[in-house]
C-alpha cells in the first residue's frame, strides 16, 4: 500500500502566498498592459502636428546672415554710443562739482587771508565790497529795464500800443539824435535803371539794455499817387542791406538797380530806413532819410549826406474791415473783406493774403491766416475770422492786420505790403469799435488806411 502524503499546514500557507504573488503580479501588468493602450489613443487623439514638432535646434531669424550680422553691428552702435553719453554726461558733472569745489575753496582761502592779514586788508576789502555794489547796482539797472520790457503790461497795451517808429527822445524831453547816413544815386540812361548804393552811417543811437546796435538799412522805392484823386502810393521794389553787428558807424557798400523809364523818375522817391536788427520781436526803426528825384539830376552819380529823420508812414492801400460782437457767446467776428492797393505793374504772377491777430486784455490770441487771393486793384476776400474772447468786459483790445504780397513763380518771395491796426484802450476806443459795440450781433463795415 503506498501511502498518501498530505501537505503539512506550513506548507499550504507558502503555497497561498505564490498563488497571491503571482496573481498580483498578473492584476498588475494587466494595469499597465490598459495604462499603455489608454496613452497610445490619448497620443493620437491629441496628435501634434509635425510643423511644431521642431526642436530649438531647428528654430532660426526670418532673415539672411547679412542681416542679421547689420541688426546685432547696429545695436552694438547705438550701445557703444549711449555709453559714449553717459560718459560725458559723467565727466561734465565731475567738472561742474570740483569747479565749484574749488569755488568754495577759495573763498575759504580768501577768508582765512583776511582774518590772518587784519587790519591790513581792511582797505583792499572796502575796495572788492565797493566794486562788488557797483557791479550789483549795475545789474539792478539792467533787471529793471529788461523787466518793463517784458511785462505782460508792456508787452501788450505798450508796446502794441506805442509805435515803435516813434521818435527817440531823452530824459528832457528832447528829440535824441539819430545820426546819418550816406548814399549815392545813379540813373544809368543806357541800361534804363536806377541805381542806389548805400555806403555808410555814424553817430547811430545804441539799446538801452544792451548799449549795442545792430543796423541795417531798408530800400524801398516809392511811386507817387498814380491820379490826384488818389492818395494812395506803390511800393515799386524794397531791398535790405547786409546787417553789421554791434556797430554805431557801420559799414554798408550794398547796392540796388531797378529798371525804370526815365520820364518816370519824377514821380519816384527813394525812401532808405535805418532800423536796429532784433531776432525775437519787431525791428526798431532808428530813423529814415526820404530822396525825392524831381527835378535832380542823376545822370552823374550824385553822393548825398542827410541826417536821419523821424520815420513816417505811407499810405499804401486801404481794408474794408467788419465787427461783429457777439456777447452771449463771447465772440467777435472780424470780416476781412476786400482790400484796395495800388501797382505799378500787372497782376498776373501775383498774389494777396492776411494775417489777422488779436489781443485782448493783455492776452494775444491765436492768430488766423486767409487763403490766397489773385491780386487786383480791389481783392476780394470775404473771409470771416472768428476769436473768443477770455473776459466780457473787455478792458484793452487790439486787432492787427498784416498784408502780404507774394510771387507765385517765385519761392520765398513774400513781403509786407502794409499794416492796419485797430485798438481799444481803457480811455479811448477807435469809432468802429464803439459802433460795433452799440451794433450788437450786427456786422459793422468801414474802410480803414494801410500803412506801410
Amino acid at each position: 500500500m503506498h501511502c498518501v502524503e498530505y501537505p503539512t499546514c506550513t506548507q499550504l500557507r507558502h503555497l497561498n502566498k505564490e498563488e497571491e504573488v503571482k496573481h498580483l503580479e498578473t492584476v498588475n501588468g494587466l494595469n499597465s498592459e490598459v495604462q499603455h493602450v489608454e496613452r497610445s489613443v490619448w497620443q493620437e487623439e491629441m496628435k501634434v502636428p509635425a510643423f511644431l514638432q521642431l526642436s530649438i535646434g531647428d528654430l532660426r531669424m526670418p532673415f539672411s546672415d547679412e542681416i542679421t550680422y547689420i541688426i546685432v553691428g547696429l545695436a552694438v552702435l547705438l550701445f557703444l554710443v549711449a555709453a559714449a553719453i553717459l560718459a560725458w554726461q559723467i565727466y561734465q558733472f565731475c567738472k561742474h562739482k570740483s569747479r565749484t569745489d574749488g569755488n568754495g575753496k577759495g573763498t575759504q582761502s580768501t577768508e582765512e587771508k583776511s582774518m590772518q592779514n587784519g587790519t591790513a586788508g581792511t582797505d583792499d576789502g572796502d575796495s572788492q565790497i565797493q566794486r562788488h555794489n557797483y557791479k550789483v547796482a549795475k545789474l539792478q539797472d539792467k533787471i529793471e529795464k529788461l523787466s518793463r520790457c517784458l511785462s505782460p503790461t508792456s508787452s501788450l497795451s505798450e508796446l502794441d500800443s506805442m509805435d515803435l517808429d516813434s521818435p527817440l527822445e531823452d530824459e528832457d524831453g528832447g528829440e535824441m539824435p539819430r545820426g546819418c547816413l550816406r548814399f549815392s544815386l545813379f540813373y544809368d540812361s543806357e541800361l534804363s535803371r536806377l541805381v542806389v548804393t548805400v555806403l555808410d552811417a555814424g553817430g547811430l543811437p545804441v539799446r538801452d539794455f544792451s548799449h549795442s546796435v545792430d543796423p541795417f538799412v531798408r530800400v524801398r522805392l516809392l511811386s507817387g499817387p498814380p491820379s490826384e484823386q488818389s492818395s494812395l502810393c506803390c511800393v515799386l521794389q524794397e531791398w535790405d542791406t547786409r546787417l553789421v553787428k554791434n556797430s554805431r558807424s557801420p559799414s554798408f557798400g550794398d547796392q540796388f538797380s531797378y529798371s525804370l523809364p526815365e520820364d518816370e523818375l519824377p514821380a519816384i522817391t527813394v525812401k532808405l530806413e535805418v532800423k536796429d536788427f532784433d531776432k525775437y520781436s519787431r525791428h526798431n526803426a532808428l530813423g529814415e532819410v526820404r530822396r525825392p528825384l524831381k527835378n535832380v539830376n542823376l545822370h552823374y552819380p550824385m553822393e548825398v549826406l542827410e541826417e536821419l529823420q523821424a520815420l513816417e508812414k505811407d499810405l499804401v492801400g486801404e481794408v474794408l474791415l467788419s465787427l461783429k460782437y457777439l456777447p452771449t457767446s463771447q465772440r467777435i467776428e472780424v470780416g476781412l473783406l476786400k482790400i484796395k492797393t495800388v501797382s505799378h505793374s500787372s497782376h498776373e504772377d501775383k498774389v494777396l493774403y492776411a494775417r489777422t491777430s488779436l489781443s485782448c486784455n493783455q492776452c494775444k490770441l491765436k492768430q488766423q491766416k486767409t487763403p490766397l487771393k489773385p491780386k487786383l486793384d480791389v481783392t476780394v476776400f470775404n473771409e470771416i475770422l472768428t476769436f473768443s474772447l477770455p473776459d466780457p468786459q473787455i478792458r484793452e483790445c487790439i486787432i492787427t492786420v498784416h498784408v502780404y504780397e507774394v510771387h507765385t513763380e517765385r519761392k520765398k518771395s513774400k513781403h509786407l505790403i502794409g499794416r492796419l491796426v485797430l485798438r481799444k484802450r481803457k480811455t479811448s476806443e477807435d469809432e468802429h469799435w464803439s459802433r460795433m459795440m452799440q451794433c450788437v450781433r450786427q456786422p459793422v463795415a468801414k474802410w480803414h488806411p494801410l500803412y506801410i
